[in-house]
């Protein structure tokens, strides 16, 4: 049954082909999205635990946590808690940069480093409003080493120093002080985010019920995916997005299945009825046109994973999002493709597979 599968298929390879890269179109979106909206997830993940933070706090209702703006006002009245040991606030935002319009810019004070988890691996920290600290892989990639000039936003820094805090969103971009941002970005005395570390003793749970609770419907605490996705709805866009995409080309994929199907099972309706004639079952002719449907969905889910991948790979190769985005592959992703895949090659033969099996022998042997 197998070999006759298959030499089915070849028979028709241009056709076969094109509901193959129907349903490929469908499971590369999937693969690809899927593994950007997972690797942002991480990231974000990494941020919100940033160092030896236990939570952050951001602005609720914000569309997106870059967009979030914080009074530094809250962050000196939270630094004053007894059960708070210490809070720091960051800016952070985009720039442009040579090569990159869209660079990412912390703004952040020396003595929050530890608490935001950088680590010097070259220079100093900076101690002046033209001076920056630059990501190690931008300064390896551009060649730039400490004593170097760079613009941001077409102003002058001197890079002091190279660091890096092991979460890839944080280090791909540039550190500067604070107020040199806010004076950059036109937005002074805001703060996008503030990172929070309690005394020893003190519950974590009850820390962030405070700010919940003092500043209800202006700021909101984040510490996991599930607070961040329930805030903001940056990674649920990108996820309904990929999956209104994939969508679209899995039905086009499936109907380009069908129509394969069908065209076949009408231009083999009088070796069907030969096959109906000396023995075979309709169950049997009704397996054999399944089992062609669902070889094109499972072929199809081999090149659209190899696509999605490569998809995924070549974004992060771009200057505008290298060092902002990791992909992460996980193995629930090309699982749930290769069902999807399997279903919308199932879903496709249906028709043509219920067609094939009530021909009858007598009328398939008349046909011309």
């Amino acid at each position: 049954m197998a070999g006759l599968i298959l030499k089915n298929l070849w028979r028709q390879k241009v056709r076969s082909l094109l509901a193959v890269a129907g349903i490929s179109l469908g499971i590369a979106t999937i693969i690809a999205l899927g593994a950007i909206a997972d690797g942002m997830e991480h990231n974000l993940i990494a941020t919100l635990r940033s160092g030896k933070a236990d939570f952050s706090i951001g602005q609720a209702h914000a569309p997106m946590i870059v967009l979030s703006s914080v009074s530094e006002a809250r962050l000196y009245e939270i630094a004053r808690w007894p059960e708070v040991k210490q809070a720091v606030g960051a800016l952070v935002t985009f720039a442009s940069f040579p090569g990159n319009p869209y660079f990412l810019t912390i703004g952040i004070e020396p003595e929050a480093f530890e608490l935001g988890g950088v680590t010097l691996l070259e220079g100093r920290a900076f101690s002046a409003e033209d001076e920056v600290l630059l990501w190690k892989i931008a300064a390896s990639t551009l060649g730039i080493k400490p004593g170097d000039a760079i613009e941001i936003d077409l102003k002058k820094f001197r890079v002091v120093g190279v660091y890096e805090t092991g979460n890839l969103l944080e280090d791909g971009g540039a550190l500067l002080p604070l107020r040199a941002l806010q004076k950059l970005k036109s937005r002074p005395s805001e703060l996008t985010v503030i990172l929070v570390r309690v005394n020893e003793g003190v519950s974590v749970e009850e820390a962030m019920a405070r700010v919940e609770r003092e500043y209800a419907g202006s700021l909101i605490t984040l510490r996991s995916a599930e607070e961040f996705n329930k805030n903001y709805q940056s990674l649920s866009l990108v996820r309904a997005g990929s999956w209104l995409i994939s969508l679209l080309a899995l039905v086009i994929g499936g109907i380009g299945v069908m129509n394969t199907m069908i065209m076949s099972v009408f231009e083999r309706t009088r070796e069907i009825g030969i096959l109906r004639a000396v023995g075979w079952r309709r169950g049997r002719v009704l397996q054999m046109i399944l089992g062609e449907s669902l070889s094109l969905g499972a072929l199809a889910a081999c090149v659209g994973t190899l696509i999605g991948w490569g998809a995924a790979r070549a974004v992060t190769l771009l200057p505008q999002v290298r060092g902002l985005i990791s992909p992460v592959y996980a193995p629930d992703l090309f699982a749930q493709a290769v069902v999807i895949a399997l279903g919308v090659g199932l879903l496709g033969g249906l028709y043509p597979a219920y067609r094939a099996a009530k021909i009858s022998p007598q009328e398939a042997l008349r046909y011309e």
